[in-house]
């Protein structure tokens, strides 16, 4: 998938001979050296020096070696995931995800589009944050559905909503009934917080240093969902996104309170993409409805 000078070229650059590069690529030697001498041509520097014993690259020629390298392999790899695609017919829709999306809504969303489009199939990884995006830019994923609260422009966020933290208590704690409680109300309760990694720790210790508080939380996990359990009859305050704990308030008769420092708020939910892939049809598809999901979800909440 490489240009016929650069394929011709990389051979003379490994074997060292015009010779043996043609007989490696079932040409005459001729041709490989029109090739060269094209390439040497159009930019207007020598890329081997001829000695006597073959052909050894100039330093114009290493840095074009190190180039087309990484050329063919990267032509190579997309010619594989085409090629496997094809295979596939397009219906696996691969997606990468942070913890507090994995408990109800994206499976959700999966069994919903799975009921309109039956042919689809989906592989979903759960991790960290960072971890997501390495794997979209890798291309391992197509979709990564993550908290943020800032951006990368070697990432594409096709759905963007704002995505506050919130208060999670009992309905009978003493904070349930307010509009709204600040950090400091907090001070002095047990509480269960994300760790150093996640985005709802992240904006806690600002806006506990904004309010020059030093605030240690009781229970702490990598697992947002794990104390849940612990909060019904109790004082515990969990701190967690809408979209993580939405579903199961009722169940569990639980009141989610907004807060009203603005570090608190100052977060989104982004649905991202490779920036400049185009997403196979089902995959784009998935994405549409993942959007309309996330923004009524959390449009509810506000209303």
């Amino acid at each position: 998938m490489i240009s016929l000078g650069l394929r011709y070229f990389l051979e003379v650059a490994r074997s060292g001979s015009i010779a043996a590069a043609a007989g490696a690529q079932h040409v005459a030697a001729s041709a490989v050296s029109r090739q060269i001498a094209k390439l040497e041509d159009e930019l207007g520097i020598a890329l081997f020096e001829r000695q006597a014993r073959g052909m050894a690259l100039s330093d114009a020629g290493r840095q074009l070696a190190a180039y087309a390298s990484a050329a063919a392999l990267e032509a190579e790899r997309v010619a594989t995931e085409i090629r496997h695609r094809g295979a596939l017919g397009d219906v696996t829709v691969r997606l990468a995800c942070t913890e507090g999306f994995a408990h109800r809504f994206l499976p959700q969303c999966m069994a919903e589009f799975k009921r309109l489009r039956p042919q689809a199939r989906f592989h979903l990884r759960v991790e960290r944050p960072e971890e997501v995006g390495r794997l979209l830019l890798e291309g391992l994923s197509q979709i990564g559905l993550r908290y943020t609260t800032a951006h990368d422009d070697r990432l594409s966020t096709e759905v963007l909503c704002r995505a506050p933290v919130y208060a999670v208590m009992c309905r009978r704690h003493a904070l349930a009934g307010r509009r709204s409680v600040s950090v400091r109300d907090l001070a002095r309760l047990p509480l269960s917080l994300g760790d150093q990694g996640t985005t709802v720790r992240q904006l806690f210790d600002a806006a506990c240093a904004n309010a020059g508080l030093h605030i240690e939380p009781a229970y702490v996990s990598n697992h947002s969902a794990a104390f849940l359990p612990m909060l019904a009859g109790s004082d515990i305050v969990a701190l967690s996104g809408y979209l993580t704990v939405g579903g199961q308030l009722d169940a569990l008769r639980l009141a989610a309170v907004p807060f009203s420092n603005p570090e608190m708020r100052q977060r989104s939910v982004q649905a991202q993409t490779l920036q400049g892939r185009t997403l196979p049809g089902l995959a784009r598809e998935f994405m549409d409805l993942l959007g309309q999901r996330l923004e009524q979800g959390l449009r509810a909440r506000e209303g």
